[in-house]
């Protein structure tokens, strides 16, 4: 008796989590954050000449960006709590990152997917919301930069690659004042996005 309660007490938990998930209107409309474990990645440290990278992205759906998932790992192979890290949302110029819409800095705990790349590095998970993200148009080529700006950082951190190669690549800079150069390559991340208010 005590197991059949304990099943229909599940049966509603589950019941109630998919009634309250089905009233959210955010969704995950763009997803490659499967990570690529036969590469290393690519450094994206904040800082004047610490190398920045950015992945071009569409929208199936207009909205905001609420929540940010994406894979990483630091060369020392450590596996830390929370660090802080920037993520920009730049206008695409040409095939390349144009003018920036937004900057935010979080504050994300690397989860240990308890994987490692060829190089034997941890690769962590992250996963955080984003409060203030503009409105991104459907359809519309923008870039998303995730760079590690933790003070308390003693070994670079690795933008870890996709699992797969997607149309379009990625590109690449040092510093903030340099040119963007363009990569065959795509990083591993997913965007969940609410329709605008």
């Amino acid at each position: 008796m005590a197991l059949q309660i304990s099943k229909f007490v599940l049966r509603a938990a589950v019941a109630t989590m998919v009634l309250a998930s089905s009233t959210v209107s955010a969704d995950t409309v763009h997803d490659q954050a499967a990570f690529d474990t036969n590469g290393y990645g690519w450094d994206s440290v904040a800082g004047k000449s610490k190398q920045q990278i950015a992945d071009d992205f569409r929208l199936k759906q207009t909205g905001k960006i609420t929540n940010l998932r994406w894979t990483g790992k630091y060369h020392d192979s450590s596996a830390p709590g929370e660090k802080t890290f920037e993520v920009l949302v730049f206008a695409d110029q040409q095939g390349k990152p144009g003018n920036l819409l937004h900057s935010e800095t979080v504050t994300a705990r690397g989860w240990d997917t308890r994987v490692s790349d060829i190089g034997s590095h941890r690769m962590l998970s992250y996963n955080t919301s984003l409060s203030g993200s503009p409105v991104l148009a459907a359809g519309k080529t923008y870039w998303l930069s995730i760079r590690e700006n933790d003070p308390t950082t003693k070994a670079l951190w690795s933008w870890s690659f996709h699992k797969e190669n997607v149309a379009g690549g990625f590109s690449y800079r040092l510093g903030t004042g340099q040119e963007w150069s363009v990569g065959s390559r795509d990083m591993a991340y997913a965007l969940t996005v609410a329709p605008p208010n």
